[in-house]
């Protein structure tokens, strides 16, 4: 006697796709704008990031400790391809302009060129999915920053990173936090940003999450809009740290993200490198 299994009623196939669906326009809605998540590409998928940041920051540098004002902007470009349903590989590349004034005599120095080149694999080691778009996830990222030449953005090193990323969501709420660690080999005695000397660098984030509009999240949503609240660190081995807060807004629609993000330091101790006073970063995601 043979048995022949069934296949699934074609209205609980629909409505476990629509689950699976939400759950995966949730969730890469929740990467937060300055830190990592553990959301990644489903396999063969990649997206694009564009991000337009611009920083005020001060620094104390040669021997008479001279004031500078610093103004930069960048342009940085992030590649995202899934690779498998737990693996992506990511590639980020920042053009910068940065222009350097003495508070003194005025005396001012300018500086073009590209910045180090973040390659990072992401593996997803767990998930539990308990809800059409609440999840847990956790993420291990391995990989490297990679200087571009002899550009004054460059810390002229290949230098090791490894971290971990946590993202959970529970209804209209996410939340996301991670750690990087830079094994530095190699930097500039008078760096101006965070990871540019010759010191280790940590960076450890958290964001909070929450979804504005719509209050329930259906297949047929055109979009969302979420409020964000990130606490952005940089710490140095060198003695150096710093923390950031950083508000922003985020709509997300089915194959973009538009993001908003501004930051203000809320505790500082630099002495080797730049002070942020603050900075607006203006994002634009596309998944293909």
């Amino acid at each position: 006697m043979s048995v022949t299994g069934r296949s699934p009623h074609p209205m609980r196939r629909l409505a476990g796709l629509s689950a699976g669906r939400l759950l995966v326009v949730a969730a890469g809605a929740q990467e937060p704008p300055q830190g990592e998540s553990a959301t990644q590409p489903s396999p063969g998928g990649v997206i694009v990031k564009e991000a337009f940041r611009f920083e005020r920051l001060e620094l104390d540098s040669g021997p008479r400790h001279q004031r500078y004002r610093v103004n930069q902007y960048s342009a940085s470009t992030t590649v995202n391809v899934g690779v498998t349903r737990d693996f992506s590989l990511s590639l980020r590349a920042p053009a910068m302009y940065r222009r350097q004034q003495e508070a003194q005599d005025r005396a001012v120095r300018e500086a073009i060129g590209v910045g180090d080149v973040t390659l990072l694999g992401k593996w997803r080691f767990f998930q539990l999915d308990t809800g059409p778009v609440d999840t847990l996830r956790l993420a291990v990222l391995g990989g490297a920053e990679v200087r571009t030449g002899d550009s004054p953005f460059t810390s002229d090193s290949y230098d090791p990173v490894l971290g971990l990323a946590f993202t959970q969501i529970i209804g209209r709420h996410g939340i996301n936090a991670s750690t990087l660690w830079k094994f530095t080999t190699d930097g500039d005695d008078r760096a101006v940003e965070c990871g540019g000397g010759r010191a280790d660098a940590w960076r450890y984030d958290a964001a909070y999450l929450y979804r504005l509009y719509p209050a329930q999240y259906t297949i047929d949503t055109p979009g969302a809009l979420y409020a964000v609240a990130e606490m952005n660190g940089r710490y140095e081995t060198n003695g150096d740290n710093e923390l950031l807060v950083s508000p922003g807004l985020m709509w997300e629609a089915a194959h973009w993200v538009l993001e908003l993000s501004v930051q203000a330091p809320v505790w500082q101790e630099a002495t080797h490198r730049a002070e942020t006073r603050y900075a607006v970063m203006l994002g634009l995601r596309a998944s293909f």
